[in-house]
């Protein structure tokens, strides 16, 4: 039996019925299916309370889109009992559509994001009872789910997967500062959302980060001064990835995958790329396009736009490149780091991302400063120069990944709350569980 599990019994036993926690997330992604998981694993979970799920895979997600059902298909969320999951529909299926009919959104100040996110909070908040002894919502869905748990005396663990909207906010300024010719404002979040987002973390007990960098970005909220800080990095897919046996052929290829645009640093990582003039390479963008027509007429030359890639045709993509870039100015953590280094490949990023959590610099890959073009340009003229290296460090990047799976995240999650779980402020004595990595 592992630590984890004899300290949640040892804790179960102190309670005269069952622990029981509510994780809830408006669409089930990786992290909070295996936050609801490791509860789960636990017999700890009351509910998962999301979006759409597959045992919901209605007549109304058919006429939506093949999209909208394919995604409702992919969310079996397996090893987490029927009975044990929860799907609220309504919101998900009105903020996609809503897309569709006007994709910025209901008004100027408000997105569909927010829609479904701020629609998931109120439907969880009214179902949130007594029997439930901690809730565990994540950023812009927990302020009326914490509202209800304060009532009942449950504790409030609040994930926040970005990191705090004030140094988010100063990094992207910062970057279209460097940028002008991009954004003619400086970025800031609406005043509401900024007020719901400080209530988020006023009433948490308890903040859940991915990265150093997430947790630095706390500094600056008075709101979470004296909180507990928990950093548990998320876990990488190697059980649904095959390594590959042998390097890429073809001509020297640099992968960046996630959104295209400021924020993500794929600006510096164009201009490194062209400073370098390199021969026989090619620079694939995959993702969403968020760069102007402007600023792309005067650079698409300099790569090759994929489109926003299915995950398994990213992956195949991934498989047939020598070194994966993600230059992000600020993350939370940045999944895509973990399904690279799966995939076998290297990883250039950023101290501003979970990449130092994963990556010894110069073995798996490198972390560099956020917002600089010079240490890119450096490191991909590195790798091109010395390509058969390359390989072997993608191959270092594979062994890390499997060192720190989903479920030692799972493990470690459980570790690292056991000191914070406890109704009306009970407390279970500190864990001391093996370190984050």
């Amino acid at each position: 039996m592992t630590f984890a599990r004899e300290a949640v019994q040892e804790l179960a036993n102190t309670q005269t019925r069952a622990f029981k926690v509510v994780v809830s997330h408006p669409h089930g992604n990786a992290n909070s299916y295996h936050t609801a998981l490791a509860f789960s694993e636990n017999e700890w979970l009351d509910c998962f309370e999301t979006g759409i799920l597959d045992v919901a895979t209605s007549s109304v997600a058919r006429r939506l889109s093949p999209d909208l059902e394919r995604r409702a298909r992919n969310r079996s969320f397996e090893g987490v009992p029927d009975s044990n999951k929860k799907s609220h529909r309504l919101f998900e299926v009105l903020s996609r559509a809503g897309r569709k009919l006007k994709p910025g959104g209901p008004t100027s100040q408000i997105n569909w994001y927010d829609v479904l996110f701020c629609g998931h909070d109120f439907q969880v908040s009214r179902e949130i009872a007594g029997a439930s002894d901690a809730v565990y919502a994540y950023e812009d869905a927990a302020k009326m789910t914490f509202e209800s748990a304060k009532r009942t005396g449950a504790t409030s663990i609040y994930e926040l997967p970005l990191g705090y909207y004030k140094a988010v906010a100063r990094e992207i300024n910062r970057g279209r500062e460097l940028w002008p010719g991009l954004h003619r404002v400086r970025y800031s979040e609406p005043r509401w959302k900024q007020v719901r987002k400080d209530a988020e973390l006023e009433l948490a007990d308890v903040i859940v980060v991915a990265s150093e960098w997430a947790r630095q970005s706390l500094t600056l909220s008075d709101r979470a001064s004296g909180k507990p800080v928990v950093l548990v990095p998320y876990g990488t897919p190697v059980d649904e990835i095959v390594p590959r046996a042998q390097p890429p052929a073809g001509p020297f290829t640099v992968l960046f995958a996630g959104q295209v645009g400021l924020r993500k640093g794929v600006p510096h990582l164009i201009e490194a790329w062209e400073k370098l003039k390199l021969s026989d390479a090619r620079l694939l963008l995959a993702g969403s396009m968020n760069l102007s027509r402007e600023y792309l007429k005067e650079h698409v030359a300099s790569f090759e736009y994929l489109g926003a890639l299915p995950r398994a045709e990213l992956l195949e993509v991934m498989a047939s490149a020598d070194l994966f870039v993600f230059p992000s100015l600020a993350e939370g953590f940045g999944l895509v780091i973990g399904e690279a280094m799966a995939s076998t490949l290297p990883v250039l990023t950023t101290m501003n991302t979970g990449g130092p959590q994963l990556i010894t610099d110069g073995n798996e890959g490198w972390c560099v400063s956020a917002h600089e073009v010079e240490p890119l340009s450096e490191r991909l003229e590195w790798a091109h120069k010395n390509r058969d290296q390359l390989f072997q460090m993608g191959q270092c990047a594979r062994q890390r990944a499997e060192q720190w799976t989903w479920a030692d995240y799972r493990r470690k999650l459980i570790e690292e709350l056991l000191p914070h779980l406890g109704r009306s402020g009970g407390v279970f004595p500190n864990s001391g569980g093996e370190g984050t990595p």
